[in-house]
């Protein structure tokens, strides 16, 4: 009991490479600061008095306390809230948008990752009406982002501190604390893992049934798919294929035997999702979480590789006796 116990503290406490962190936090921001690009064109619609959800809609929708268990309440952290101006909204539009693309570079990421956190969260708090799964995953990553020292790679910063303290990709080799990354997995396979649970409970998924009623729905409707894939006994499949790829994304991922084909499945998933569906940056979002099953030297490890297949390595000059030794006559 003690080994397993060293084990698990070593696996959640441990340290390592932060190459796989610097990944996350590149596609993460990525993805919100799409969905920041996206929410511009309705923005006066849905953050402003102008539009359809006005200051005090937007209070009574989501309280400025939130109620904890036993009658206490705690501020809820809406930099909108108590504001509003029409120009203050698109400054915290204006300052997120910046903020992700400083996190996505990582020039003075620690900073860049909590604005970004902050301002997210407040805007989410402030439109509350049209938030839905992908909003929260987007907001869980920055979070974790802000927590994570994710700026110790593939960053601006990193590259200020190699210069200034001499130091070269090949010497430079920081070491983290791996608990946020495993934050990050655990959250991942929860979703996954409580999703599949909540399913199971519903009749439709248990008789096969449950992928034939979104391809019926107008609102979901995207890009054309084959009509088969959307009648019987493809819908059986689709539907029992889906709850197992998800406990495997909740489960069996953790296994390193399964984990390349786990998230391979996960991947083929939410790309038919996001082919065949309107559900906008939801598969970019939960997809972006799944580099962080690899751990940062393997992460390293595959760069390597890359550099080694495309790059283009300068050849270490050769010494010139060895060289006429080569090109002259054997003795013997």
């Amino acid at each position: 009991m003690k080994g397993i116990l060293k084990d698990l503290n070593k696996f959640w406490f441990g340290f390592g490479d932060p190459t796989t962190l610097a990944v996350f936090r590149i596609l993460a921001a990525s993805v919100i600061l799409a969905n920041l690009l996206v929410l511009r064109s309705q923005w006066t619609d849905f953050y402003t008095d102008r539009g359809f959800v006005d200051h005090d809609l937007a209070k009574r929708f989501m309280s400025p306390l939130v109620e904890l268990q036993g009658g206490a309440t705690i501020p809820r952290l809406n930099l909108l809230g108590g504001y509003p101006s029409e120009m203050w909204s698109w400054t915290v539009l204006n300052v997120a948008t910046l903020a992700a693309i400083l996190t996505i570079v990582g020039w003075s990421t620690r900073a860049a990752a909590i604005t970004l956190a902050i301002l997210l969260t407040s805007i989410h708090h402030r439109g509350g009406f049209v938030l839905y799964g992908g909003d929260t995953v987007m907001r869980n990553s920055a979070i974790y982002l802000a927590l994570a020292p994710c700026g110790l790679a593939l960053s601006i910063d990193r590259i200020l501190y190699r210069k200034k303290n001499g130091l070269t990709p090949e010497t430079d080799r920081p070491v983290i604390s791996m608990w946020p990354q495993r934050l990050l997995q655990y959250n991942l396979a929860l979703i996954y893992f409580t999703t599949t649970w909540a399913k199971w409970y519903g009749n439709l998924w248990k008789n096969g049934t449950a992928t034939w009623y979104p391809a019926r729905l107008n609102e979901f409707k995207r890009l054309p798919v084959p009509s088969f894939l959307n009648d019987f006994p493809m819908v059986t499949i689709t539907t029992y294929g889906t709850l197992f790829v998800e406990f495997a994304l909740g489960v069996l991922v953790w296994f390193k035997a399964y984990r390349k084909w786990v998230l391979l499945a996960g991947l083929m998933m939410h790309g038919y999702i996001e082919w065949s569906m309107n559900v906008p940056l939801f598969a970019f979002a939960i997809c972006s979480m799944y580099v962080t099953f690899y751990e940062g030297e393997e992460t390293r490890a595959f760069f390597e590789r890359l550099k080694k297949r495309f790059g283009k390595e300068t050849p270490t000059p050769a010494d010139p006796d060895s060289v006429s030794d080569k090109l002259s006559p054997n003795p013997a």
